[in-house]
């Protein structure tokens, strides 16, 4: 897809092609038929690090951190209320900062949630009566979700995800899903929650409650030596830039103004 940035004049223009996933936009960089990829500021990072800066940098440090957040239906306030008091008890032990540092995303720490009163045990929560957290994520976005070498799911929203299923007692069940079909899917009950690097937005928080786990932005991916010399998001008029289709990052591409 292809769209040009709002408020640019038609001289310098910031171009964007968005697709279906991270990885795809990162090949056009690497390709050379993109000058920059707009994304998660993880994701941004550990691909410069995967390079070993031999091929990729990400230039300046994250643009307007917003929260990840898990997702639970509007329709599954004991859900949400659970999920809550889970993340607290992660916190509270040790669990949620281990993952942040073992997968380099200890700049986005939050605070813990406020206790919630007469949180129901999940055996009286419907969505957990199997005794499963049936848990919606793209598996595509590393270091937050992805396949490793192995062929084996990993990554740090992975690890939260079971960390939450240890403390809410029920065996974790990923469910495999594109991004955009994430939401859709909470809201027929194919899924339980969500976790999967979703940034909070006034658009998704219509649509779904969300549990604040993450403060991350976005980063700018160049590639090595930053040929373009794009050093700030105004230094992506007149230029092309990659990301991904459905994500946040789009609509920060359309508010640049270009002059």
């Amino acid at each position: 897809m292809l769209l040009m940035a709002q408020g640019c004049i038609s001289a310098r223009p910031v171009v964007a092609h968005s697709f279906g996933s991270t990885p795809r936009a990162i090949s056009e960089l690497q390709r050379g038929w993109a000058d920059a990829v707009v994304g998660d500021y993880p994701v941004m990072s550990y691909m410069a690090r995967e390079s070993m800066g031999s091929t990729l940098e990400v230039v300046h440090e994250q643009f307007e951190p917003s929260p990840f957040g898990i997702g639970v239906s509007k329709r599954a306030p004991e859900l949400h209320a659970a999920v809550v008091d889970a993340l607290r008890k992660i916190m509270a032990d040790g669990t949620y900062m281990n993952v942040l540092r073992q997968w380099a995303l200890h700049i986005g720490k939050m605070e813990p949630p406020a206790a919630l009163p007469d949180v129901r045990p999940a055996a009286e929560i419907p969505q957990l009566k199997d005794g499963k957290l049936h848990v919606g994520m793209e598996l595509k976005f590393a270091p937050m979700e992805f396949y490793d070498e192995f062929k084996h799911p990993a990554g740090a929203d992975l690890e939260l995800a079971q960390a939450l299923g240890k403390a809410l007692g029920v065996q974790v069940e990923l469910v495999e899903l594109d991004f955009d079909s994430l939401l859709p899917a909470l809201d027929d009950g194919r899924v339980d929650v969500v976790v999967s690097a979703m940034t909070i937005t006034p658009e998704r928080s219509a649509r779904a409650d969300f549990v604040p786990y993450l403060l991350m932005g976005t980063g700018l991916l160049v590639k090595s030596g930053n040929p373009a010399k794009i050093h700030r998001l105004r230094d992506l008029c007149a230029k092309t830039v990659a990301l991904q289709e459905g994500t946040a990052q789009l609509q920060l591409v359309r508010s640049i103004h270009c002059d």
